[in-house]
């Protein structure tokens, strides 16, 4: 049997995370040890409908994401801490505003069905104009 794995979608950028989390109906929010807004999935095809839709009508956002599946993350007190929030986090602060940053891993289970742009560094950047036409 397979191990449990949450699909984790950080919001970054400029804008307020929570103002952008209302916006992204298929997950649960949460918050991360280090302040960032987490929107936790089933898997990862849900949030990246999610976030297409959210960048849709909204071409000129700074708001930057980052995605990563893993093991679920664990409760420190009222936030998220683990592997797969860390990554997702540090996605985020990479990705180009209003991009999705993905992991290599996370590509992999996609299975193709995203047009992503490699980026040099193992990760994996949604192409820009994705899910807006």
């Amino acid at each position: 049997m397979p191990s449990p794995s949450t699909a984790v979608l950080a919001i970054g950028g400029s804008a307020a995370g929570h103002d952008v989390a209302v916006h992204l109906s298929a997950g649960r929010v949460a918050r991360a040890a280090d302040g960032h807004v987490l929107v936790l999935y089933d898997e990862p095809g849900a949030a990246v409908r999610d976030v297409a839709g959210y960048l849709r009508p909204r071409a000129m956002t700074m708001v930057r994401f980052g995605l990563c599946v893993g093991a679920p993350p664990h409760a420190a007190g009222d936030r998220l801490t683990g592997p797969a929030v860390s990554a997702a986090t540090r996605l985020a602060d990479l990705a180009a505003p209003g991009r999705l940053r993905i992991g290599a891993a996370t590509a992999e289970l996609l299975g193709g069905t995203v047009p992503l742009e490699a980026t040099g560094d193992g990760s994996y950047q949604m192409q820009k104009g994705f899910g807006t036409g």
